[in-house]
């Protein structure tokens, strides 16, 4: 019998990253993390989530709380659970497509014993999903995918490419982390709602100065001075693009899919995730009600398990 004490054991792994994709480094590391007898789930989130999913450097909880831990959906006592660090140009000089990150992915379940695995993403997470369900069918069981497309949205694409420019001009001048904690913050008024920001802030700034900092831009500076102690600019404009590189055909996806939408995503817009569901062969798709807009998965994490729950139990 497992004790529960092995359910807290958690295995980092170098993934060897393949040959061809050696611009994007020789290795990363993944997370295996709960039972070792457990189905296998790989847990993956946005372009700044990383393998501690399920726990943390000094067994603290891990990035995804509500949605995985004792009790939840995902639940270390029952399941195995992968994370994994993406793999990024290091440079920024290049971005890999979601397909060359499934490659890096499929080489993490490899060795963590191998699937078929449940693969839970949200956003550039479940852009991986996808292209790993349809480039190596055979190592996935299901998927759950969350707020995320086919193809990336024409709006969300021009946003993105704003950022990267913007940290492009911080590196050219000398100013790169300034210039991250910009793209940072402009990112975070995509993720968000305009709903959340007008019950959490009064709008406005303060003084006839023209770069006079209001409660709202007081916020966005905070989030993104801090992003540098998790995301190199080099790194950003890698996984960034990234994202402008996914594409995939749902139709050559077989696999029991669950598709989670926000009604109010401004990244991903509902009718987008609705159409990947129509487009897949074996799809169920909810549009949720939220105040947080992108971040649901993340914000709203109980509300999702109590779909993802039946949905990784259902035979």
């Amino acid at each position: 019998m497992l004790m529960e004490a092995d359910h807290d054991i958690a295995t980092d792994i170098d993934v060897a990253i393949p040959v061809h994709l050696r611009h994007l480094g020789a290795t990363t590391l993944a997370r295996l993390t709960g039972n070792p007898d457990g189905p296998l789930i790989v847990a993956l989130g946005g372009i700044s989530a990383n393998r501690f999913v399920a726990s943390g450097e000094y067994r603290s909880i891990g990035w995804w709380p509500g949605l995985v831990g004792e009790g939840l959906a995902v639940d270390p006592a029952r399941h195995r659970i992968l994370g994994l660090d993406f793999a990024a140009d290091e440079t920024g000089l290049t971005a890999p497509t979601t397909h060359e990150q499934a490659e890096v992915l499929a080489a993490a379940v490899a060795q963590a014993g191998g699937g078929p695995a449940v693969v839970i993403g949200a956003s550039y997470g479940a852009m991986v999903a996808l292209a790993l369900a349809e480039a190596r069918p055979e190592l996935v069981a299901k998927l759950v995918i969350i707020s995320a497309p086919a193809e990336p949205h024409a709006a969300a694409t021009a946003i993105r490419e704003l950022q990267r420019r913007i940290v492009g001009l911080g590196i050219e001048t000398g100013r790169a982390l300034d210039a991250l904690s910009i793209a940072r913050g402009l990112a975070m008024t995509t993720y968000r709602t305009s709903e959340e920001f007008a019950e959490r802030f009064v709008g406005g700034i303060p003084d006839e100065d023209p770069l006079g900092i209001s409660a709202p831009g007081a916020y966005l500076k905070a989030r993104g001075d801090v992003y540098g102690d998790v995301m190199s600019p080099q790194r950003f404009l890698s996984l960034s693009a990234s994202i402008d590189r996914h594409r995939v055909d749902p139709a050559a996806i077989p696999h029991p899919t669950l598709v989670l939408a926000a009604s109010t995503d401004r990244l991903v817009p509902a009718g987008q995730s609705a159409a990947l569901a129509a487009a897949l062969p074996d799809a169920r798709l909810h549009i949720l009600d939220c105040l947080f807009g992108h971040d649901m998965f993340l914000k709203d994490a109980e509300k999702v398990g109590a779909l993802v729950g039946p949905f990784l139990e259902d035979k």
